[in-house]
Order: C-alpha cells, then sequence, then structure tokens
C-alpha cells in the first residue's frame, strides 16, 4: 500500500489536468461505466463527515471528509480534512491512501470548469465567485482554462477576508451577493450558508448559475424562485436529491446529468437567454478517478511512500 501526502498531490497533477479527467469520467458514469456513487453523511456537532464511495477500471475508493468550520478558530488549521482509500475492485487490496481535501478542492473546482464549458454561453467573460474560502481560488484557475474570463467580481460574508482575497487576485470586491451576480455571466457559490440568498431577480438572463455550497442536507444558497427559472442540471440526481439545492426544492424538473450532457445524449442550453443552475454535490467517481490517476502517476514518478499496515 502507497501513502502519498498533500505536498505530492499538488507537485504529481496539474491543476488544469483534472478538467479533461472529471470530464472524462462524468461521460464514464453515464455510460454505466462506472460502480454507482454512495454517499452517506454524518452530523457530529458542531461539524460533519460525509463518506463517498465509488468505482472504476478495476478500482474502488472511500472517501472519509471532515467538515469543521471552527478549525480555523480553534485548531489554526483548515476547516476540511479527511482521507480517501483506494483499493483493489478485484480482490479488496488496498493500493492507496492519501489526503483528501487537496483532491476535493481540485477535482470539485475541474467539474464547474466541465460544467462551464458545456453549459456557459461562449462569450462568458464575467466571473462571480460568492464565497472566498479554500474553494474560490481554483475555481477562478479552472474556470479561467475554459472561458477566457476578463473581470472577476467576489464577495464574501467576512468582507475584510474578502477584500484581502480580491486584492490578491485581481478581482472586483461587491457588498452583497446580488451586487457580484447580477454583473456576471458565470457565478458560482461556495459557501455553507444554511438560507438561501441567491434569487432569479439577482441573475441576469443567460447566467450559468453553478451551486457548489450545497452539499449536505442542511445546507441551501438559491431561493426557490431560481430554481423555478431556471433549467436544472445535477452532477448526479440521485445525490443532489439528497443533499444538494434539489432536496429543498424536490419538484424542480431536472433537465440532464451533467455527464449525459458531456456525451451529447441530451441538450444542456437551449438558448442564449436560459438561466442554467448546475447542482454540484461532488461525487465519489471524481475521487475515485483523481486517486486513480494520482496512483498511476506516483507509481511513474516513484512518489509516495509504503505504509506498510501488516507488519
Amino acid at each position: 500500500m502507497l501513502m502519498i501526502t498533500q505536498s505530492d498531490i499538488e507537485r504529481l497533477l496539474a491543476p488544469v489536468d483534472y478538467i479533461d479527467l472529471i470530464e472524462d469520467v462524468f461521460a464514464a458514469y453515464a455510460r454505466g461505466d462506472t460502480l454507482p456513487s454512495r454517499l452517506a453523511h454524518l452530523d457530529s456537532p458542531p461539524g460533519e463527515f460525509h463518506i463517498k464511495a465509488s468505482g472504476l477500471g478495476g478500482v474502488v475508493g472511500v472517501k472519509i471528509g471532515a467538515c469543521f468550520y471552527d478549525r480555523p478558530a480553534t485548531l489554526g488549521l483548515p476547516s476540511i480534512v479527511g482521507v480517501i482509500v483506494l483499493f483493489d475492485g478485484s480482490n479488496g487490496q488496498p493500493l492507496l491512501f492519501l489526503e483528501s481535501a487537496t483532491v476535493t478542492r481540485l477535482r470539485t473546482a475541474a467539474a464547474t470548469a466541465v460544467a462551464v464549458r458545456h453549459l456557459a454561453l461562449p462569450h462568458a467573460f464575467t466571473l462571480a465567485v460568492l464565497g472566498t474560502g479554500a474553494q474560490a481560488a481554483s475555481h477562478i484557475e479552472a474556470i479561467r482554462a475554459v472561458r477566457p474570463i476578463e473581470r472577476v467580481i467576489v464577495w464574501g460574508r467576512d468582507q475584510a477576508k474578502a477584500g484581502r482575497f480580491a486584492a490578491d487576485h485581481g478581482a472586483h470586491l461587491a457588498t452583497t451577493p446580488a451586487e457580484a451576480a447580477r454583473q456576471a455571466d458565470i457565478v458560482v457559490t461556495l459557501t455553507p450558508a444554511t438560507q438561501p440568498y441567491l434569487g432569479l431577480r439577482d441573475v441576469r438572463p443567460g447566467t450559468l448559475v453553478a451551486a457548489v455550497g450545497s452539499d449536505a442536507p442542511a445546507k441551501r444558497e438559491l431561493h426557490d424562485d431560481l430554481l423555478a427559472g431556471a433549467a436544472l442540471i445535477t452532477d448526479v440526481t440521485h445525490q443532489c436529491a439528497e443533499v444538494g439545492e434539489l432536496h429543498h426544492r424536490p419538484e424542480t424538473p431536472v433537465r440532464a446529468e451533467l455527464g449525459e450532457i458531456v456525451l451529447g445524449a441530451t441538450p444542456g442550453r437551449r438558448n442564449a437567454d436560459e438561466i442554467v443552475v448546475y447542482d454540484s454535490t461532488g461525487t465519489a467517481i471524481q475521487d475515485v478517478t483523481a486517486a486513480q490517476a494520482l496512483y498511476a502517476a506516483a507509481v511513474k514518478n516513484g512518489a509516495g511512500q509504503p505504509l506498510p499496515l501488516w507488519e
């Protein structure tokens, strides 16, 4: 069994490498070439645990992620921490043990970039990023890889922190979510909000809204009217119904899963004025394909360390 660390992960694959990797696995999932993506959720006040599992290409991966938003204040550490274990799907032998928060950050931004590639207008030049946590910078980088973004607008609940983030990334600072969204062609929501803060009147025609923050039953970022007035695309519909924006408005019709659009089996955007919402809950199959690629890169480059569990 091999172990790779955060620094290994950051060195073995470039952030943009994840975009095509995640696009391919969405297509594989839509074709039925993967195992189902499974999700379990455990509240552990003041935090929560997510357990995700799936498999493809002869391997199975399980991720355990802990989300404790008081960790920065109490421990001086990031809010999210966890591990991924990759197994041989034919005999159960553990292959790889790795830190998960970095993988999650990179593959989540890559999935949003895939949605942007297929659902945003070709001339989408302005990006609004709502939330300035660990995901924000990765999303800006990934989306710039698939659209010629000329202007980035950011908003965060902590305006001082958001101001520093804006200065660091050459972005414009907005004082409200609506102020940011009304100027944008692409809006990415990246907060752990439990009360919706973005509505239909805050989004102009033709916008793609990537709703990324809602990945637990209590989390929610979009008002009902925005879901009702948009075409809804999910990453995995059954999971979005459990923990995504769809969970809060289950009667919302789902046009397609993103993998079906990648395959060309279902149209995504139907016209230039349509508002599209991408409900992103983060799926296990994304973790597995990322871990599989990192394992192959580690073996090829002699990276990582043996983890002798049975000595």
